[in-house]
């Protein structure tokens, strides 16, 4: 039986190996939180440390919004369940800004899922990034 953190590993390893530009090219990019159903960290990811600029300790305790600005009074869970407005934006992709520890803002996009009883899972990836890696791949050498 898998618990709370080996899912939100395994997750990680799937979508990391899913990003653009083939098996883990995007792992950088992807940085994975834990939340509890008001948004507040549990326990995050060293990626955040990449990606955000916060050494995971840092972050924990603090509420989503820091990260997320656009998330400062969204309820993550209602009825026992993920935001099913939140869902559906992350499910048709739709971008959130994400804020790194020095105000520089980029665009993010969300993966949300429950997480046990009490918990929610946060993956965020930089679209930023992932687009660049992409246009890279797609652009040939002219011999």
């Amino acid at each position: 039986m898998a618990t709370g953190r080996s899912l939100q590993v395994e997750n990680a390893q799937v979508n990391a190996q899913a990003s653009p530009g083939g098996p883990g090219a995007g792992a950088i990019d992807l940085a994975m939180l834990t939340l509890d159903d008001q948004g507040v960290i549990i326990e995050c990811s060293r990626t955040c440390e990449h990606l955000f600029g916060y050494p995971p300790d840092a972050l924990v305790g603090r509420h989503i919004s820091t990260l997320l600005p656009q998330l400062p009074t969204t309820e993550l869970v209602q009825d026992d369940r993920i935001n099913p407005r939140l869902a559906h934006l992350c499910h048709c992709a739709i971008a959130f800004q994400a804020r790194r520890r020095d105000g520089r803002c980029f665009a993010s996009e969300l993966f949300i899922n429950r997480l046990g009883i009490h918990n929610v899972a946060v993956l965020v990836r930089n679209l930023e990034a992932s687009r660049l890696s992409s246009r890279s791949a797609a652009i040939k050498p002219v011999h």
